[in-house]
């Protein structure tokens, strides 16, 4: 594993799923103390950029893997443009490199997407016999606006659907009736330790988080070291897939690294965040290696 700042936010890169899964048992489950994993992608560093705090808690997580291909291809055009001579072609040697870079077909083994390692580190406590919880997770309309369902809980119906996918889950709780806003962060805690209490469980293993960034990541910030959590992970749509709300892109999309543009025909409310991470995301990088 290598880290590597990108415009001022760290990622961890070098590692496969089986790495990353490694590190979390080996490491992360085996220190004292309570650990968060951010599943950094173009969206994040770019919300980064104006949000300190934000910064903050991607670059001191134990773990920032990329979620996200435009991460890795950052990286790549970072690392290949640093042989280049800085003299009056150099902008137009590296506009031309990152072209190369971006029109690569095929998915990199080095980017470690937030519904994939759910899927991997809740079949890793299958087996392992770890507890997990999942909170938060609310449905969106056509418009990509929250909706009440009063008769459904998305976390609980994602336990369900996981647990029965990976026989022996231990699930402790799970709940999406709290929001991330600082003024529910005590209610939320004594939910979740009262389901502690009941499964007679003095901390979480894993705890996966549905709130979307940067509002996730703030709530781990403040409140996982008051459950316990060892190990605590912002799944972003995560649950919003796993109940299928939110499709995956189909492999004729992915392969060619368009997934991005799927989820755009699919989710048109998407285009702003879409239009951050492509091509808002890569001009940034692009200028920044100019200075």
């Amino acid at each position: 594993m290598f880290s590597k700042e990108i415009l001022g936010v760290r990622v961890d890169f070098g590692m496969s799923m089986d790495d990353v899964l490694i590190y979390i048992e080996n490491v992360l489950l085996k220190k004292e103390g309570t650990h968060y994993i951010c599943t950094t992608n173009p969206e994040f560093i770019m919300e980064a950029q104006k949000d300190e705090e934000f910064k903050r808690i991607i670059n001191q997580s134990d773990l920032s893997v990329p979620d996200g291909i435009g991460v890795v291809y950052a990286k790549d055009y970072l690392e290949k443009i640093k042989s280049f001579k800085r003299n009056v072609f150099f902008p137009l040697k590296a506009f031309f490199a990152g072209l190369c870079i971006g029109v690569k077909e095929g998915q990199s083994k080095e980017r470690i997407t937030g519904v994939d390692l759910t899927h991997q580190l809740c079949n890793l406590a299958s087996r392992k016999k770890y507890n997990v919880f999942f909170l938060g997770g609310r449905a969106k309309n056509a418009l990509g606006k929250h909706v009440i369902q009063n008769d459904k809980d998305m976390a609980t119906e994602v336990s369900h659907i996981l647990s029965s996918k990976y026989p022996g889950l231990n699930v402790i709780g799970a709940t999406s009736k709290f929001s991330a806003m600082e003024k529910d962060d005590k209610a939320t805690v004594e939910y979740i330790k009262k389901c502690m209490d009941e499964k007679n469980v003095s901390s979480i293993d894993f705890l996966f988080i549905c709130y979307g960034h940067p509002r996730q990541e703030k709530w781990i910030a403040r409140n996982t070291h008051l459950i316990p959590a060892h190990v605590s992970l912002g799944t972003g749509g995560t649950f919003d897939n796993i109940v299928g709300s939110i499709e995956l892109p189909p492999t004729i999309y992915t392969s060619r690294n368009m997934g991005w543009l799927y989820r755009l025909i699919r989710q048109p409310w998407r285009i702003k965040r879409i239009f951050m991470a492509f091509p808002t995301f890569p001009l940034k990088v692009f200028r920044q290696s100019l200075k």
